[in-house]
C-alpha cells in the first residue's frame, strides 16, 4: 500500500472542534486538511485519520471520515486509545481507517477530513495543534489525514 497523499497538520495554536452537540459529518478544515489524489487502477483507496479528544473524564462518541464536497465518501466510528486514567486533562487518541471503493481509475478526487458527533459530552473537543512548550494540557499534536492506494 503506497501513500497517495498525506497531511500531518499541527498548527502552533491549538484548535478545538466542538463535540458538545450532535453534528452531522462536517469538514474539519477545508484549507489545511484537504487532499486531492489520483484514483489508482484498482478504483479503491484507504483513508486514515487520527486526532485527539480532550476536555472531560468521559468522551463523546464521534465518527471520523472523508467528504467530497457535501457527499460523505467514508465514515467510521473513531476507535480510541487512552493512556493512563481518564481525567479532564486526559487525551484520547482517536483513529479511523476506512476503504472507499467503486471509484473511477485515473480520475482525481478531492477529500476533506471530517467528523460527526453521535453522542455528545459537555466540555470536550476534537483537538489538534498547540504550542511547543512545557505546559501540560495545551498541546495535542498533529491531526493526521492520509490516503493510500488499496
Amino acid at each position: 500500500m503506497s501513500v497517495l497523499g498525506a497531511i500531518a497538520y499541527d498548527p502552533a495554536t491549538a484548535v478545538s472542534k466542538a463535540t458538545t452537540a450532535a453534528l452531522a459529518m462536517t469538514a474539519i478544515d477545508t484549507t489545511n486538511l484537504r487532499l486531492t489524489v489520483t484514483i489508482p487502477a484498482s478504483g479503491r483507496v484507504w483513508v486514515e485519520l487520527q486526532g485527539t479528544l480532550h476536555g472531560a473524564a468521559t468522551f463523546p462518541q464521534i465518527l471520523l471520515g472523508a467528504l467530497e464536497g457535501s457527499t460523505v465518501r467514508a465514515r467510521a466510528s473513531a476507535a480510541g486509545l487512552l493512556q493512563g486514567n481518564a481525567a479532564a486533562t486526559s487525551m484520547l487518541t482517536v483513529v479511523a481507517m476506512i476503504p472507499i471503493t467503486g471509484l473511477t481509475p485515473g480520475n482525481s478526487i478531492t477529500l476533506d477530513a471530517a467528523y460527526g458527533v453521535e453522542t455528545l459530552v459537555a466540555s470536550t473537543g476534537l483537538k489538534y495543534g498547540g504550542p511547543n512548550n512545557a505546559t501540560a494540557n495545551d498541546a495535542f499534536g498533529a491531526f493526521i489525514f492520509a490516503i493510500h492506494d488499496l
